[in-house]
């Protein structure tokens, strides 16, 4: 994933500095999961996100990364979203939080997504949405980043096409986000306006 291997510390840091951003994120996920399903993320980096979500286990390829997620309590399992460490109809639901820009190859991870999530289990992803305002300027100064550097953003649009390709029903967007100081941030439905993009997709029946 990117630089990530070197990064676990500095990404951390970004989120405590970024406090009331993180809230917002969090909360923009939360307000798509299902009430007392266990969920299992895909990509759980430090598990920041994991731990604040309640969330117990998640898959991750960074071992600079899983050792914080670890610190945090997260059991963290070595793989790739391309080739998921799942039997086939075992998960409850799946997150994935900004982890499509960094995916070796979309359509595999999202197919694999459908294949180990249990018929009617939720995958709910969170992405930077290319054609929000803030997302534009991602776009252009991505380069400038050592996050972003090589990153390949997505529209909301794009995002549930390749869901539903894969097998997924669309179920519901909210989204968040809307500048980028730190300051309380509302989660709206829908999509377009925040750069933080929250969609749930139900495995179909």
């Amino acid at each position: 994933m990117n630089n990530y291997d070197t990064l676990g510390a500095v990404y951390d840091e970004w989120f405590i500095e970024n406090d009331k951003l993180f809230v917002a994120e969090c909360s923009a996920v939360a307000a798509l999961l299902d009430e007392g399903v266990e969920y299992r993320e895909i990509g759980v980096g430090t598990g920041i996100f994991a731990e604040k979500l309640g969330i117990r286990e998640g898959v991750e390829p960074s071992e600079d990364m899983a050792r914080f997620a670890r610190k945090r309590g997260v059991r963290v399992i070595g793989g790739v979203a391309e080739k998921l460490p799942y039997p086939a109809d075992s998960a409850e639901g799946l997150v994935m939080i900004t982890v499509d820009p960094f995916l070796t190859d979309i359509n595999a991870a999202f197919g694999e997504a459908c294949r180990a999530l249990k018929e009617g289990g939720s995958f709910v992803v969170a992405f930077i949405d290319r054609a929000t305002p803030l997302g534009a300027g991602y776009e252009e100064h991505k380069d400038e980043s050592d996050f972003y550097r090589g990153a390949t953003f997505r529209t909301h649009d794009e995002i549930r096409a390749i869901a539903e390709n894969a097998g997924f029903t669309y179920a519901r967007s909210v989204q968040t986000v809307f500048a980028l100081d730190n300051a309380a941030q509302e989660v709206k439905e829908g999509h377009g306006e925040g750069v933080f993009a929250v969609a749930k997709f139900v495995k179909k029946r």
